[in-house]
């Protein structure tokens, strides 16, 4: 073969232990899309309209979609490295649980009673406070709205909107430690029957609609379920399935004929998912800007959470000021207050109870928790 037809048809699969990949700074870029999605929902009357917020919007959403598929590529590759099923619901709780609950106590504790104009002690003295809290940590009101809100914002009907996802991420962390504790892991056909299973029943979905109880909770748990899906296939399946730019370009092509049809979301995130995967192991030059790109420390989920707190803050502050701050200028004081938060939420919350988790995992408690082999069985 010619030098560009093997290019074209190249793998594009890296060692994703190695850490020579740029999922940190992509995941930090999503973060990004993201909260500049929200920031025109801070300024802007409900619904967005207009060109450019639509095509804001697509790439909100595209986002959303490429952090599950990162999310499964990597729980997984975290899953089958896991000595036992509670040790890594161990380290999977560690992760998400201290920050969000740090974050919803900063959210209660400031900006609870910035939008109230109540006192910050008659306000935490308050149960519906609490009552707010308890909704948001266990995940049964992740959006919901701060109690006592008098401020006329409307962007104030939720309290943390981004919120609404990490249920989602938790249940496909719930899904694979399922999986791994019947045993199902162990034959590499299972996830793909999983995700044909998934996808099949989002055409379904798309073709005939949901009339049951929260429609639009089973519209989004489809949604994510074929994201985090195809990317824990990618990781068990990534020597059989490359990430080639001819099998791009034709996940592309597919993402684009099925527009219209039911097809097109499972098309279009695997379009995604390729996209996404093979760009994260892109190589880069051996040069010190690059190697600080890829070695960039991990803000996103902190940014992710905070954002839209800090938003809700800003417009407070604008208010009585007298600031009217446009889409661009509210994104960018969003983007620098969240930051300034996440970062030494990252040093003194997330980091310490990152290492806390994997300890406590290691504890021979947790590791003779034996569960059934996650490695796949060989024929």
């Amino acid at each position: 073969m010619d030098r560009f037809t093997t290019r074209l048809l190249s793998s594009g699969h890296g060692r994703l232990e190695d850490q020579d990949n740029l999922f940190t700074p992509m995941r930090m870029a999503f973060a990004g899309i993201v909260l500049y999605a929200h920031a025109l929902m801070m300024v802007l009357p409900w619904p967005v309209l207009g060109a450019w917020a639509q095509m804001v919007d697509f790439a909100g959403q595209h986002a959303l979609n490429a952090f599950f598929v990162l999310s499964g590529y990597m729980i997984l590759a975290s899953l089958r490295a896991s000595r036992s099923v509670l040790a890594y619901a161990i380290n999977r709780c560690f992760r998400v649980f201290p920050l969000l609950i740090v974050v919803t106590l900063l959210t209660m504790m400031i900006v609870g009673p910035a939008l109230s104009g109540l006192a910050p002690l008659d306000y935490l003295a308050r149960p519906e406070s609490w009552a707010y809290f308890a909704g948001v940590i266990s995940q049964a009101h992740p959006t919901a709205a701060l109690p006592f809100d008098a401020s006329g914002l409307q962007a104030a009907q939720s309290a943390n909107a981004p919120l609404w996802t990490i249920r989602y991420e938790l249940m496909g962390y719930a899904g694979l430690g399922i999986l791994m504790l019947i045993g199902a892991l162990r034959f590499k056909w299972v996830l793909p029957l999983a995700l044909l299973a998934v996808m099949a029943a989002s055409v379904v979905h798309a073709n005939t609609g949901y009339a049951g109880p929260h429609p639009e909770g089973v519209s989004a748990a489809l949604r994510f379920a074929t994201g985090f899906l195809i990317g824990a296939v990618l990781w068990d399946w990534r020597e059989q399935v490359g990430l080639s730019w001819a099998l791009i370009a034709a996940s592309v092509l597919a993402a684009i004929a099925s527009i219209g049809t039911p097809f097109h979301q499972s098309f279009d995130i695997l379009a995604t998912a390729f996209i996404a995967l093979r760009l994260g192991y892109l190589k880069t030059p051996e040069n010190r800007v690059w190697q600080r790109i890829k070695g960039v420390e991990d803000l996103s989920y902190g940014i992710y959470i905070i954002h839209w707190p800090a938003g809700l803050m800003l417009m407070v502050l604008a208010g009585h000021i007298g600031w009217q701050p446009g889409s661009t200028s509210i994104a960018l004081a969003m983007t620098g207050v969240s930051i300034a938060l996440a970062w030494p939420l990252r040093v003194w919350v997330e980091r310490p109870f990152q290492t806390m988790g994997r300890k406590v995992a290691r504890g021979t408690w947790a590791v003779g928790a034996i569960s059934p082999p996650p490695f796949p069985k060989k024929a």
